[in-house]
């Protein structure tokens, strides 16, 4: 009887003891889990994009130079960034992804471009470069010209761009991305600009064909608190004959924007001030041709849209 109730404690002692450790194994944290498949997928993507990336450079420096001057056509930043080396891609990155690697602007766009290879360096016979013309158009047909310098190096059996810039100071630097480009220099060589001055004490400049486009009025905000002056955009769509919403600039007083309904309102955002009080810019939350912003009508209200945010920000 004493060695029969001996064997049960040892069996049931080494019971316990495995539940006790499957249990503890089982219940490990997910979070570590999780985090290291993550760490490994991402590991794995950038592999996959490096290995893509590696594929697509050319093996000779007018077909990269090429390829570059392709992307800036298409306003493919990724694209750009993948020509570049290691050295170059310093510091660009975070521009490139600030704007979801969209370089350029809606207008002026790049029709054509020519490439012409300037005197190599005898001394430097792995290293080449070239000059590009990027011929500028806009949506009045106006033309212009773009041109940039770019160096390109041998790597192995590939060429990569190692600089590139504006030849002068005139240029627009449409293959950077917004923040970046010369937008005086735009509206000195492609577009002429009109000056609308509003009652509100407001002043913007916008190109004269975009000014054709679009109806300007004043009127008050009667759907927000204290009805403040406001200057409405309105796209007017020659299909159905209606004045659409662009956004609005409304001017307010000191003691309107701290007021609890201004300093928490979602829409405003806040352009510029001067004597006659504090601006600020309303834009529309959703599209105005939901459904159909792929029509005719659809990509011209989001044209104007982005073009009007730029503007009344640069404006007062």
């Amino acid at each position: 009887m004493l060695k029969k109730s001996l064997l049960f404690g040892v069996v049931l002692v080494v019971g316990i003891t495995s539940y006790t450790y499957t249990t503890s194994f089982a219940q490990q944290p997910a979070t570590s889990v999780a985090v290291e498949k993550s760490a490994t997928e991402e590991t794995v993507l950038l592999e996959r994009l490096q290995m893509l990336e590696n594929a697509i450079v050319p093996t000779t420096a007018e077909a990269t130079v090429d390829m570059w001057a392709k992307a800036v056509q298409e306003r493919n930043g990724a694209l750009q960034y993948a020509l570049l080396t290691e050295n170059a891609k310093l510091g660009s990155k975070r521009s490139f992804e600030s704007f979801h690697w969209v370089t350029g602007a809606s207008s002026p766009w790049v029709e054509n471009y020519t490439i012409t290879s300037l005197p190599a360096n005898e001394e430097q016979p792995q290293e080449q470069r070239f000059q590009v013309e990027f011929e500028l158009v806009t949506s009045t047909g106006k033309t212009g010209k773009d041109q940039a310098f770019v160096g390109v190096v041998k790597q192995g059996q590939k060429w990569l761009i190692q600089s590139f810039g504006p030849v002068s100071e005139k240029a627009v630097g449409i293959w950077n991305t917004p923040e970046s480009i010369n937008e005086q220099s735009i509206e000195n060589n492609f577009e002429d600009m009109k000056k609308v001055e509003s009652n509100l004490g407001y002043t913007i400049q916008l190109p004269q064909n975009v000014l054709q486009k679009i109806k300007i009025e004043e009127s008050s905000c009667k759907n927000e608190e204290g009805n403040p002056p406001c200057l409405n955009f309105f796209y007017k769509d020659m299909v159905t004959k209606q004045d659409v919403i662009l956004a609005s600039v409304i001017r307010l007083s000191k003691e309107q924007e701290k007021s609890d309904y201004y300093a928490g309102h979602p829409f405003l955002k806040k352009i510029g001030e001067n004597h006659q009080g504090a601006f600020y810019s309303i834009i529309p939350s959703e599209h105005q041709y939901a459904g159909k912003e792929e029509s005719v009508q659809g990509k011209e209200w989001s044209q104007l849209m982005e073009m009007l945010q730029v503007r009344m920000s640069k404006s007062i």
